[in-house]
C-alpha cells in the first residue's frame, strides 16, 4: 500500500473532526448569539447525523464503482463548504444547512477511509493512524474554542475551510493510487445474504450504534454540561475535555490497533472480547464523570470514557472487513453506518435535549448515556456465549477462501 494513503486520510479526518467538534465546543457562545433553545441545540446536532446517514449508503455504493479518491475529494470539499456556511450564517436556517453539508462530507470520508486500509498485515496500525485524527481533531476543536468570544467565533469557524479546500484540490489533481478491489461490485441481495449467514454482524452493528449514540450525545452536550452542571468556566471545560479526548482517545485507538494486529486473522472471538472490554471501560468512565463533583476525578472519568469509546472503533472496523469480501466493503460500511447513525447519534442529541428540557441536563445524561453502553455489552456477551436462538454463531474470518478472493 502506498505510504501516502494513510497520511492523506489522516489529514482529511483531522480537518473533518476539527470542523465537527469546533462547532459544538463553541455552543456556549453560539447558543446565546442565535438564541437557541435546548431542543433546537439537539435538533442541530441531529441534522448533522441525518445528512450523514442518508449520504453513507450512497457513498458506499459509489465507492464500490468509482475511484475512491474522487469520493474522498468530494467529501472533503463538501464538509469544508458546510463549515464556511456556518461561519457566514445569519440565522438558524444557514446553521442547519451548514451542519448537514458537514455530515454528507464525513459520510464519504468514513466509507472510503477504512476500506482503503485493507485487512492484510498492519491493517490495525493503519486504521489507528486514520482514526487517531478523531481525538486529535476533536481536541483541536476544543482548544481553538478557548479563544472564542461573542464576536470572534465566526472567524474561528473559518479556520479549517481553506486547508480543506486545498486538500480536496490535491486529491483531484494528484492521482495517487488506492488499493484495487479487483472484482465487479456486489449486489445488494448478496449483502443481505451475508447478514443472514453470519448473525454476529448484527452484534457489531449494535455496538457501533450504541457507541455512536454516546459519542454523539457527549459531543453535542459535554461543553454545556460541564459549564452548566459542573460550574466550570468555558475555557476550563474546553481545556479539560480537549486534554481527555486527545490523551484517552489516542491511547484507546493506538492500543486497539496494536492489539488487533497481534491477533490471528482467525481469532474473530478475540476481537469480540476486546470490544467488550472497551465498552466496560466506557461505562466506568461515564459513571465516574456523572458522580464526580469535579477536579481530578472528573478528568479521570473523561479519560477512561475516551479510552473505551475510541478504542471500540478499530476492532469494529477490522471485524467488518474480515467478515466480508473486498468487493462488498463500500456497500457494507455504508449500510452499517446508516443503521448505526439512524439509531445512534441521530436521536441522541435531540432525545437528550428534550429530556433536559423536562428533567434537567444532568439527570438526562445520567439516564441516557449508560443505557446504550449496557445494550452493547449485552449484545457482545451473546456472541461470546456462541449461541443465538439455540444455533451456533458463525465466527467466519477473512482467511476463508470466499472472503479473500
Amino acid at each position: 500500500m502506498p505510504a501516502l494513503v494513510p497520511i492523506v486520510l489522516f489529514l482529511a479526518n483531522f480537518l473533518n473532526y476539527l470542523d465537527r467538534q469546533l462547532f459544538s465546543a463553541l455552543f456556549p457562545v453560539v447558543v446565546p448569539a442565535f438564541r437557541l433553545s435546548d431542543p433546537l441545540v439537539g435538533a442541530l446536532g441531529s441534522a448533522f447525523t441525518l445528512s450523514y446517514l442518508v449520504a453513507a449508503p450512497l457513498a458506499g455504493y459509489l465507492s464500490d464503482r468509482l475511484p475512491p479518491r474522487r469520493i474522498l475529494a468530494g467529501g472533503v470539499l463538501v464538509f469544508s463548504a458546510g463549515m464556511w456556511l456556518c461561519a457566514m450564517a445569519d440565522g438558524t436556517a444557514e446553521l442547519f444547512l451548514g451542519r448537514m453539508l458537514t455530515g454528507v462530507g464525513e459520510a464519504a470520508l468514513f466509507v472510503v477511509g477504512p476500506q482503503s486500509m485493507g485487512v492484510d498485515r498492519g491493517a490495525g496500525r493503519r486504521l489507528a493512524i486514520f482514526l487517531s485524527a478523531m481525538p486529535l481533531g476533536g481536541a483541536a476543536g476544543f482548544v481553538v474554542a478557548t479563544h472564542a468570544t461573542t464576536t470572534t467565533f465566526r472567524h474561528l469557524l473559518l479556520l479549517p475551510v481553506l486547508p480543506g479546500a486545498l486538500l480536496a484540490a490535491f486529491l483531484l489533481v494528484i492521482a495517487f493510487p488506492f488499493p484495487a478491489k479487483g472484482a465487479s461490485p456486489v449486489r445488494l441481495r448478496e449483502l443481505f445474504a451475508l447478514f443472514r449467514s453470519d448473525r454476529s454482524l448484527y452484534s457489531i452493528m449494535i455496538v457501533e450504534g450504541t457507541n455512536i449514540f454516546v459519542l454523539g450525545g457527549m459531543a453535542v452536550w459535554i461543553s454545556l454540561y460541564l459549564t452548566r452542571e459542573k460550574h466550570l468556566s468555558m475555557n476550563t471545560a474546553s481545556s479539560l475535555t480537549g486534554l481527555a479526548l486527545v490523551s484517552g482517545g489516542l491511547v484507546g485507538i493506538l492500543m486497539s490497533g496494536f492489539l488487533c494486529d497481534r491477533l490471528s486473522p482467525k481469532n474473530i472471538r478475540g476481537l469480540f472480547l476486546f470490544l467488550q472490554g472497551s465498552q466496560v471501560l466506557s461505562l466506568a468512565g461515564i459513571w465516574v464523570v456523572m458522580l464526580s463533583p469535579g477536579g481530578p476525578l472528573l478528568f479521570c472519568g473523561l479519560l477512561v470514557a475516551s479510552i473505551g469509546l475510541f478504542g471500540t472503533n478499530v476492532p469494529v472496523l477490522i471485524a467488518l472487513l474480515r467478515k466480508s469480501p473486498p468487493i462488498m466493503w463500500g456497500t457494507l460500511l455504508g449500510g452499517v453506518l446508516f443503521v448505526a447513525h439512524l439509531f445512534g447519534d441521530l436521536p441522541s442529541a435531540t432525545v437528550i435535549g428534550l429530556a433536559a428540557s423536562r428533567i434537567g441536563l444532568s439527570r438526562a445524561l445520567e439516564l441516557l448515556l449508560p443505557g446504550p453502553v449496557l445494550i452493547g455489552i449485552f449484545s457482545v456477551w451473546i456472541v461470546l456465549r456462541g449461541k443465538e436462538g439455540g444455533k451456533p454463531l458463525d465466527f467466519r474470518t477473512g482467511s476463508d477462501d470466499a472472503r479473500t478472493s
